[in-house]
């Protein structure tokens, strides 16, 4: 059986909203800690690898791997698409 969040339908504006929802904000009220960098980028402190964010845009520099504002929710907070969808909205 599908969960209700699971058959929950996003248009194709509020996704783009969350993708260009600004992390560093999003971040702090989630309880990560950053550190300020160069260029206006965010080291995110305590996760097992470096992170760096910017604006919606977040990157590893070990691995080269980036994504926006949804990536990171479900790549680092382990959130399925709906409750990156939500969090974000």
């Amino acid at each position: 059986m599908t969960s209700p969040q699971a058959r929950k339908k996003y248009s194709r504006e509020d996704i783009c909203r969350a993708r260009k929802c600004p992390l560093k904000p999003v971040l702090e009220l989630c309880g990560y800690r950053l550190r300020r960098r160069s260029g206006g980028n965010f080291e995110v402190l305590g996760l097992d690898q470096p992170v760096v964010v910017k604006e919606h845009y977040c990157t590893c520099p070990d691995t080269g791997e980036a994504g926006n504002a949804i990536d990171f929710m479900m790549r680092f907070r382990g959130l399925s698409f709906a409750e990156a969808m939500d969090l974000l909205a």
